[in-house]
């Protein structure tokens, strides 16, 4: 197996090539299906107890988009540079290496994306069993089946998976907007809950505060980083994806800020803190008995959307892995009839059914947030890098307001990092250390699987 000039491996003929067959529309739908998910339901009381003031509340659900916006046009830029499959992973080789790309992907595929997606799934689990009671399954089994089944479907064809993205994308979305929709009309609602409009939180600015709750309203957009892992499947590349990154993420942050001004309307901040289950509460108000049934079927949609999104994300780096000689060549075949990574995406779903079975994702997720901002910052950095290592290298779209857009971004993401490792020290040094530790993995692997 050999490879271009950019780091393209030339065994794809043997193996088959994916097909450039996905719209601005399905990613889109991609994007904004991942990033809405669990975390807009769960996140919101968290935030209003710590910055319990309107202003500070939204700021930080604004800040928290623009970075998003920031991050994803950094990663357009990378894409129109790099237009194979695989996201952050080909940036990775591209920029740093191979052994760096190799930490990535396995990190990836062996923790961070299985761990996250059966998160999601479980989220699932513990509303459908609300909805039907009497099912004879434990959660983690929904979450299995339910991860298995976006993989089957994946499998069965690139365009099945992407028209169900889009329809559950829409369905949330929709769902979202007559939610809020109907805050406005609630007679009982009272503007007087959102003032004053700015002042200091009760417990004064406090920067641990505000960057805990800056960094937990991240993780709610995050999924704008999945949008170039199909940069090898989108059908107009130069002009699509950049447009898609910046509208999924412009749409979400939209929906999000209406949201919570919405639930601060209806419930007051004091009752957003109090509240287990904000959304659910705020449609009982405002939609009467029907309420609570609306806000278990609406994230049923959201996390059902996102597993799928993520599904396909997942699979794409995997299939990446194999296709740069990093992972097992089997799994960067494509499927000749179906013209899917089918064994990428049954990778995926044994992992991620594991994890759902396991229970045991939420202590990992913990260990890998911090390694996750990690990659995150290599990858705005390395747009800074190849600007200066590649000046001349075609760039279909360039970040606007360069150097700003990406400086933005590293500032207000390293301060984060410090943040989380002086409030989650042990944690984060495991990831790293379980980072360190996969460098002599690298050199294993290329022992015994020489190209």
């Amino acid at each position: 197996m050999t490879q271009t000039q950019t780091g393209q491996t030339t065994s794809g003929t043997s193996q088959g090539e994916l097909r450039r067959v996905l719209t601005y529309w399905d990613a889109v739908a991609l994007i904004a299906g991942i990033m809405i998910g669990s975390g807009i339901f769960a996140t919101p009381p968290q935030i209003a107890g710590s910055l319990d003031r309107f202003g500070p509340m939204i700021f930080v659900w604004l800040l928290g988009g623009l970075l998003a916006m920031c991050g994803a046009l950094c990663y357009a830029e990378l894409a129109g540079m790099f237009p194979r499959t695989g996201g952050g992973f080909i940036f990775q080789r591209e920029i740093y290496g191979k052994p760096v790309a190799f930490v990535s992907g396995w990190s990836s595929l062996l923790i961070t994306y299985p761990s996250s997606i059966a998160a999601i799934a479980s989220v699932f689990a513990i509303y459908f069993r609300r909805l039907v009671p009497e099912v004879p399954l434990s959660d983690g089994v929904i979450a299995a089946i339910l991860s298995l089944f976006f993989c089957a479907l994946n499998i069965a064809g690139v365009l099945l998976g992407a028209r169900v993205q889009r329809t559950l994308t829409f369905a949330k979305v929709a769902s979202l907007v007559a939610l809020v929709g109907y805050a406005v009309i609630y007679r009982e609602g009272s503007w007087s809950n959102l003032t004053p409009v700015w002042s200091a939180p009760s417990g004064g600015w406090q920067i641990g505060a505000f960057a805990l709750a800056l960094a937990s309203v991240m993780w709610t957009y995050e999924g704008w980083s999945d949008g170039p892992t199909i940069a090898g499947e989108v059908k107009d590349l130069r002009r699509d994806l950049p447009r898609a990154l910046m509208i999924g993420t412009g749409l979400v942050t939209l929906v999000y800020i209406l949201l919570n001004a919405a639930y601060v309307y209806v419930m007051s901040i004091p009752g957003i803190a109090a509240s287990e289950s904000v959304a659910v509460d705020m449609a009982n108000l405002t939609m009467g008995q029907y309420g609570g049934l609306f806000v278990t079927l609406l994230i049923l949609a959201s996390t059902a959307g996102s597993v799928n999104g993520s599904v396909i994300g997942a699979s794409r780096v995997c299939f990446a892995m194999s296709r740069e000689g990093l992972f097992f060549e089997s799994v960067g075949r494509v499927h000749r009839r179906l013209q899917t990574p089918a064994n990428a995406l049954f990778i995926i779903g044994i992992m991620t059914s594991v994890y759902c079975l396991l229970g045991t994702f939420d202590q990992l997720i913990r260990y890998f947030v911090f390694v996750a901002m990690i990659w995150f910052i290599m990858n705005i950095v390395g747009v800074f890098v190849l600007r200066v290592r590649r000046p001349d290298a075609d760039r279909p779209f360039r970040v606007p307001g360069y150097p700003f857009t990406p400086a933005i971004f590293l500032l207000v993401g390293l301060g984060l990092m410090y943040q989380l490792l002086q409030e989650n020290t042990r944690d984060s040094l495991i990831g790293v250390g379980v980072l360190v530790l996969s460098f002599p993995a690298y050199w294993i692997w290329r022992k015994f699987h020489q190209p």
